[in-house]
């Protein structure tokens, strides 16, 4: 889906006005929130009149990006270069708008690094948790996929605990769709609603993103996975999916991509399956009797 922004205003604050016209466009919240970080970023480092930038601009501005986020513990690497690449592209689709031609170098941002859990690790983790809360958070987390920012904005009115579905209205790119979830979580819900007596219209879970990372990254040390993160049970879920036989194009859906290529990736964690059954079936054959 292409979004419409239209025509930059004349005599208003481009800023907002490109904010704005995300917002009514369809944008998700994700997308929203990148592009006003990074715009807004890039037009404190330049302190003019955006309509004025050059190529030079960008390339000074992207080594101020690279400068301070050297300087940060929270950025490895790879996740620097994917950040700055995301806000590059960001900022010339600003600045394209605007009418500004300006052609930066877009870092190269290596393929992420996908991780999941095997099924033991999951049943491991979910005994880890002390509050039900988390249980049924974490168990929500590995059944449907969802990034964390879809799952912190679940309401309470957004589940349906009969059918065992959810309808997720605001994804990352603004279209909404309906995930499932499994008796496991059913069951975690209803005691977890009964106990906490969550409101209809409420949030489902009342927790920030910090703590939520914060949350997962110390189960995951207590069962001996310390590079757990959130991210790692959206992984998980798809991985699970592939591995059980779903069609690529339903977890597609499930995962709200709008790419079919970006759950692609996924398959390549389940060539250690592969892998197994080609040597059981090939090593076996080699191993057998001669007549």
């Amino acid at each position: 889906m292409r979004l419409q922004l239209g025509d930059p205003p004349i005599d208003a604050d481009p800023f907002q006005y490109f904010v704005d016209s995300l917002r009514f466009s369809g944008a998700g919240s994700g997308t929203i929130k990148l592009y006003s970080s990074a715009i807004q970023d890039f037009l404190r480092f330049i302190g003019k009149d955006p309509r004025k930038s050059t190529t030079q601009d960008l390339i000074n501005w992207i080594n101020s990006l690279y400068s301070r986020q050297g300087r940060s513990k929270s950025f490895d690497r790879r996740s620097r270069t994917s950040t700055i690449r995301s806000y590059v592209i960001a900022v010339r689709r600003f600045l394209k708008w605007l009418g500004v031609n300006v052609k930066p170098p877009i870092p190269r941002a290596r393929g992420p690094e996908r991780r999941a859990l095997r099924e033991e690790d999951v049943t491991l983790l979910l005994s880890k948790c002390r509050k039900l809360r988390d249980k049924a958070l974490i168990s929500l987390l590995v059944d449907t996929g969802l990034r964390s920012s879809e799952l912190l904005s679940i309401r309470v009115s957004d589940v349906n605990l009969e059918k065992m579905t959810i309808i997720v209205k605001e994804t990352k790119n603004g279209e909404e769709r309906i995930v499932f979830f499994t008796s496991r979580s059913a069951n975690l819900l209803k005691q977890y609603l009964k106990k906490y007596k969550r409101d209809y219209e409420s949030k489902l879970f009342d927790i920030s993103y910090q703590a939520l990372y914060k949350l997962v990254k110390r189960l995951g040390n207590k069962i001996g996975i310390p590079w757990l993160r959130p991210h790692i049970l959206r992984h998980t879920f798809a991985t699970n999916a592939i591995r059980k036989g779903v069609p690529l194009p339903a977890v597609q859906r499930l995962m709200g991509h709008k790419d079919i290529k970006t759950t692609q990736i996924y398959t390549h964690l389940i060539t250690d399956d592969l892998a197994d059954a080609y040597r059981k079936a090939f090593e076996a054959e080699k191993e057998a009797p001669h007549a």
